[in-house]
C-alpha cells in the first residue's frame, strides 16, 4: 500500500475543525490522569473532543515525582463485556467495579501508590506500598489479581485487595543482580538508565496455555523471559534473549509490547532508536519433566526485522552515529483494535538528547498477523506504511504516549479500518524546558523559537492519507501558571512543570 509522507508541521498548536470520525455514541468528555517529573502532584484533566480543549479537573497531592501511571481499565473493560453477554446490555461497569490507578514514583525511600477514581471523576488516595528500588513501570495483566512493577536492579509482584483494589501483599521480588550484591546496588532513579525498565505479558496459543512475561533490560542489552503463573502471580526466569545485533551495539532495550495474537513481540531500543520485532514460539510442554525443561534451552524469541524510529535522513546508514545518538528511543503503543479486534498500527516515540533536538512520533502499518507493512525507498526519504511527526520540542525525559479511538468500536467498520487505519487521539507528555510556557534553560535552548507547549497534549490522526498527525490541545495553557481553588497558588509542588506519563481513563 502506497502511503504518502506526512507534511511536517511548524512547532505551533493548530486549531482545527472537529473530526468527522466522532459519532453520536462517542463520550462527550475523555478524562486523563497525568504525572509530572518536576512536581509531587497528579493531575486529573478533561478533554472535550467537540471543543478540542483540555481543562484541569483536580490537583491531587502526591508523594514524589510520578514517573508512570497504570490502571485497571482492561479489567473493567473485560467485566463490561461479560456483563453485556449475561444481561444483554452494557451497564455501567465503571460504577459497579470502580476504576483504579497505580503509580510509580521517584520518592526515596521507594514506594508504589494506588488511587480510586470515583464515578464523579475525583481521585482519592488509597495506599502506599514500600518497594526495594525505584520503579519505572507498573502494569496489571490478566487475570487482574496481581500487579507488577519493574525498575533498575529489581522488580516486584503484589497481590491486590479484592475489596478496594489497593495493594495487599508482596508475593515476589525479582532480582536482576546477584542477591549478595543487592544491598550495595543503586536503587535510585539513576539505576533506571541501565536496569530493568518494563514488563509485558503474553498467553501463547496452542502451547497448553503457557503464559510468559518479558522484561527489557537496558544494561545487558537483553529481553529477560519468564514463565508466569496467573494463579500465584509468580514469575520464573527461563531465558535471556540477547540483542540481535550483539552486545557491542549497546542497543538498550527499553519497552516491549505484545500483539494480541500472542505471537509477535515489539521492542523499542533507547540507545539506537530502533523498533525490533520478534516471533514468540516455544515447544509444547510434555509429561516428561526433563524434556519439558529442555524446551527452555532454545530462545523463545526469534528476531524478524527492524524499523527505525527516525526518518531515513536521520537513521543509519544515511546519518552518522552522533546524529542517531542525538535521540533516545522512548515508548511504543499498539493502536486500538476497533472494528476487527486486531491493531492495524503500532506507534512509537523518540525524545531529543538536548533541548535543540526535537523528538519524533512514528506510526507503522501492520498486517493482520502483526507484521510490518512498510519499507524505505532508495531515495532515502519516501517511506511506505510509515508516517512521522516531528514534535515541537525535545520532549525532555517524557514523550510517553497513550491512544484512544476516535470512533466507537461498535460502529467501526473492519474493512475501512484495515484500509484506512484506526483513527486515534494521541496523548503525549512533554518534560522539556518549554513545556507549559517555561523559558528554556537547557543545552541548546536558544534554538527554540516556537509557541510554548503544554506538559500534556492531545494530538490526532485520522488514518492513512489524511494529512498525518496534528496538534489539537495542550495543558497547562501557554499563558503561564494555572491555579484552582483546590490548592494554594504558593504551593509549587502542585504546579505542573512538564508532564511525565499520562493515560486515558475513559472507557471506549
Amino acid at each position: 500500500m502506497n502511503v504518502p509522507p506526512m507534511d511536517m508541521m511548524q512547532p505551533v498548536q493548530q486549531i482545527l475543525m472537529p473530526s468527522a470520525n466522532l459519532t453520536s455514541a462517542y463520550p462527550e468528555t475523555l478524562h486523563i490522569l497525568s504525572g509530572s517529573f518536576r512536581s509531587l502532584s497528579l493531575f486529573l484533566l478533561a478533554f472535550s473532543p467537540a471543543r478540542r480543549a483540555l481543562s484541569l479537573v483536580q490537583h491531587i497531592s502526591g508523594f514524589g515525582p510520578h514517573q508512570y501511571v497504570g490502571t485497571n481499565r482492561e479489567k473493567v473493560r473485560a467485566l463490561q463485556k461479560v456483563r453485556a453477554l449475561r444481561k444483554g446490555s452494557k451497564g455501567n461497569a465503571k460504577d459497579e467495579e470502580g476504576l483504579r490507578a497505580y503509580t510509580t514514583s521517584w520518592a526515596v525511600p521507594p514506594i508504589l501508590s494506588s488511587w480510586e477514581i470515583t464515578p464523579e471523576w475525583t481521585v482519592n488516595h488509597l495506599d502506599n506500598f514500600p518497594i526495594t528500588a525505584v520503579s519505572s513501570y507498573i502494569t496489571l495483566p490478566p487475570p487482574y489479581t496481581h500487579i507488577y512493577s519493574m525498575g533498575g536492579p529489581t522488580g516486584e509482584a503484589h497481590s491486590l485487595s479484592t475489596q478496594t483494589g489497593s495493594f495487599a501483599e508482596k508475593v515476589q521480588e525479582v532480582l536482576f543482580v546477584p542477591a549478595g550484591d543487592l544491598a550495595e546496588a543503586d536503587k535510585t532513579r539513576k539505576a533506571l538508565r541501565y536496569g530493568s525498565h518494563g514488563i509485558e505479558f503474553a498467553s501463547l496459543p496452542g502451547t497448553l496455555d503457557t503464559h510468559l512475561a518479558f522484561v527489557p533490560f537496558l544494561g545487558t542489552n537483553s529481553i529477560e523471559v519468564y514463565t508466569h503463573d496467573p494463579d500465584s502471580g509468580l514469575l520464573t526466569h527461563v531465558y535471556s534473549s540477547p540483542s540481535p545485533r550483539g552486545n557491542a551495539t549497546n542497543d538498550g532495550p527499553r519497552h516491549v509490547k505484545i500483539h494480541p495474537n500472542g505471537k509477535v513481540l515489539y521492542c523499542v531500543t533507547e540507545h539506537n532508536n530502533l523498533l525490533d520485532t520478534y516471533s514468540i514460539s516455544i515447544p509444547d510442554a510434555t509429561d516428561d519433566v526433563e524434556r519439558s525443561r529442555e524446551r527452555w534451552n532454545t530462545n523463545p524469541l526469534k528476531y524478524l526485522g527492524t524499523r527505525s524510529l527516525l526518518p531515513p535522513r536521520l537513521s543509519y546508514p544515511s546519518a552518522s552515529a552522533s546524529t542517531v545518538h542525538s535521540f533516545r528511543g522512548d515508548t511504543l503503543m499498539l493502536g486500538p483494535s476497533a472494528g476487527n479486534d486486531l491493531p492495524t498500527e503500532i506507534w512509537a516515540t523518540t525524545r531529543g538528547t538536548t533541548e535543540s533536538d526535537r523528538g519524533w512520533v512514528s506510526v507503522f502499518m501492520l498486517d493482520e498477523d502483526g507484521m510490518f507493512v512498510s519499507s524505505s525507498s532508495s531515495d532515502g526519504e519516501q517511506e511506505d506504511g510509515i508516517q512521522r511527526y516531528e514534535t515541537p520540542t525535545s520532549g525532555g525525559k517524557a514523550h510517553a504516549i497513550d491512544l484512544f479511538p476516535k470512533s466507537s468500536p461498535s460502529v467501526a467498520n473492519a474493512t475501512t479500518v484495515a484500509v484506512m487505519g484506526s483513527p486515534v487521539w494521541i496523548l503525549i507528555t512533554d518534560d522539556s524546558d518549554y513545556a507549559a510556557g517555561g523559558a528554556g534553560t537547557g543545552a541548546g535552548a536558544g534554538n527554540y523559537t516556537g509557541t510554548p507547549v503544554g506538559g500534556v497534549r492531545v494530538l490526532e490522526w485520522d488514518g492513512w492519507s489524511t494529512g498525518g498527525v496534528r496538534e489539537v490541545a495542550g495543558w497547562p495553557p501557554a499563558e503561564g501558571k494555572v491555579t484552582d481553588n483546590t490548592s494554594s497558588p504558593e504551593d509549587d509542588d502542585m504546579e505542573m512543570r512538564g508532564g511525565s506519563h499520562a493515560v486515558w481513563l475513559t472507557l471506549e
